[in-house]
């Protein structure tokens, strides 16, 4: 059986759904999104949905901002609810760190973005639970928060639907099709070729086997990222706000019911690589208690919080730590992948540039620095702290 179709899309993440809709919201027609499993199955539901808009450079910058006021904004602008909650992200840095992200908060003014860099001693009024010993100064990000990223995939696939796009769950694509260094189409488990002059790979963690399918290598590391849950304790007082420790290397962000999400900001992510099929995998208390010893010297009143679960994420890690948002070599192919662990902050943002991308138009964002040939040239390895403050 063979159909066709205008653009085929891969992956049923947030990056997916967020193109479908962008390309549907600007006329294009015969767009079908496959999804292996189902909706926001893969790295997108086990996001810990955290939005901060501390970035290195002015195109991540305008991208975050522009997502920030999309979440905001979510049931006008898409439909459903985002899950955005603005309770606000500080985020430390060391003495060393400081000059970097002086920097970096030039370039968050010069796109708009509202944050000020305060000195530790500040921290009593803004949330004095945390610890500052070892800080140099603290970020912080009054409009910064959290949002629940199912939510915004089924938002977008919801609108996207309503615009004419086919989503199909359940489909896996086991082929793409190449003549002559042109893409063709797609061919399913169920043998099903779905013929196309545009495909993209937006399958997250599974994007560098997807593009193996048409001849195409991609720099990507699946990496581990283990995420833990505790219940805070009943003198704790209200939810805390999100707090990024780069000093100290954790994160936590407040859930309903009393619990906070965790897990580590220290570079190891590339070095314990994981098969995604690994994906929500239980992690276990022993392999939690590092990360909780530094999450308490953070915040010293979660030291009697009640350790509830852990599970495995994954980052599909670039050797820059940024996406990859480009055409591949093959013609047609297109890749939205590699997004190293920003993929729902900056969802909203990447769906239009791809759509602008794929359609021919002006991208509203400068793309050079996310284009997959960046890579050619031999460059010093990056890590997830310098997606933050750059390379200093």
């Amino acid at each position: 059986m063979t159909r066709t179709a205008d653009v085929v899309i891969i992956g049923g993440g947030v990056t997916g759904a967020s193109l479908a809709f962008h390309l549907a919201s600007g006329g294009v027609k015969g767009v079908v999104l496959l999804e292996r499993n189902f909706l926001a199955a893969g790295g997108t539901g086990r996001s810990v949905g955290v939005i901060r808009q501390l970035y290195p450079s002015p195109e991540t910058c305008r991208m975050v901002l522009h997502s920030l006021r999309v979440f905001q904004n979510f049931p006008e602008a898409v439909g459903g609810d985002s899950g955005y909650v603005g309770c606000g992200a500080l985020i430390g840095v060391s003495p060393a760190m400081l000059p970097s992200l002086e920097r970096s908060l030039e370039i968050q003014r010069e796109v708009g973005i509202r944050a000020e860099v305060l000195p530790p001693s500040e921290l009593a009024r803004l949330e004095p639970r945390i610890d500052p010993s070892g800080l140099g100064a603290v970020l912080h990000e009054p409009e910064s928060g959290y949002g629940d990223p199912t939510a915004v995939t089924l938002g977008y696939a919801t609108a996207a639907r309503d615009r004419g796009v086919v989503i199909e769950q359940g489909v896996a694509v086991i082929g793409i099709q190449v003549d002559a260094g042109r893409v063709k189409g797609v061919v399913t488990q169920t043998g099903e070729r779905i013929d196309s002059r545009v495909v993209v790979n937006a399958a997250g963690l599974w994007a560098g086997a997807v593009a193996v399918l048409a001849g195409v290598t991609l720099p990507i590391v699946v990496g581990r990222h283990p995420v833990f849950v505790v219940k805070r304790g009943a003198t704790f007082g209200p939810p805390h706000v999100v707090y990024l420790d780069l000093a100290g290397g954790t994160y936590v962000r407040p859930e309903t019911g009393d619990l906070t999400l965790t897990g580590s900001l220290v570079e190891d992510e590339t070095r314990h690589p994981m098969d995604p099929e690994l994906l929500g995998s239980e992690a276990g208390f022993e392999e939690a208690a590092e990360t909780l010893e530094r999450t308490s010297r953070a915040i010293p009143a979660l030291a009697d919080a009640h350790y509830q679960q852990g599970y495995a994420g994954a980052f599909d890690i670039t050797p820059d730590w940024m996406p990859i948002l480009d055409e591949s070599p093959v013609c047609g192919f297109y890749i939205a992948a590699g997004m190293s662990g920003h993929g729902f902050k900056l969802a909203p943002a990447v769906g239009q540039l791809m759509a602008e991308l794929i359609t021919g138009g002006r991208t509203t964002v400068n793309r050079a620095p996310f284009a997959l040939d960046r890579f050619a040239a031999a460059r010093r390895g990056a890590s997830f702290v310098g997606s933050f403050l750059g390379s200093g």
